[in-house]
């Protein structure tokens, strides 16, 4: 390819640092691990599923990219996932902890890569993308879910700040 994108030269921390605090986040709401607020996932859940998309489409598709030319991605359904394959038993932290381990793994994927590395292609199911989107999407990814604990943990733990204070 002729237009090469080389993603911002600090992506390759922010992806890292994007999970770096998973750990903390779920020991906020480790004593609510498995509770649902409002039908949406569990902070079990929302680590189980960094854990899986890491795994199961991230560095496989990175890799697919790398040594195929333009790969045809099937569609991942998260929902459909959950439902087949979560499995409530794992300890919040050891699934904190592989969510980092996984990010580790994504990133030692994208190091070193060549400007027509970052640019080489495959169709994921809503369109053409780069290994530069990919990563980006990581990072995106990352955050959303981290977020999202932090949310769970406003939400069940409303007075954390006075009790941290006293």
């Amino acid at each position: 390819m002729t237009d090469h994108r080389i993603p911002d030269p600090t992506l390759m921390a922010r992806l890292q640092l994007s999970v770096k605090g998973v750990d903390w986040a779920a020991s906020l709401v480790a004593p609510w691990q498995h509770e649902q607020l409002r039908g949406q996932w569990s902070a079990h859940q929302h680590l189980f599923h960094l854990v899986a998309v890491e795994t199961e489409v991230f560095q496989p598709r990175l890799r697919r990219m790398l040594d195929e030319d333009r790969p045809v991605f099937a569609d991942w359904n998260e929902n459909d996932h959950m439902g087949e394959s979560y499995v409530p038993a794992e300890n919040l932290q050891s699934l904190a902890e592989r969510v980092m381990s996984e990010r580790e793994k994504t990133v030692g994927v994208l190091k070193g890569l060549t400007p027509d590395q970052w640019s080489r292609s495959g169709r994921w199911p809503a369109g053409e993308v780069d290994i530069a989107w990919v990563a980006e999407r990581a990072l995106a990814h990352g955050l959303e879910h981290f977020v999202a604990l932090l949310n769970l943990h406003q939400e069940f733990d409303r007075l954390q700040a006075k009790r941290w204070l006293a």
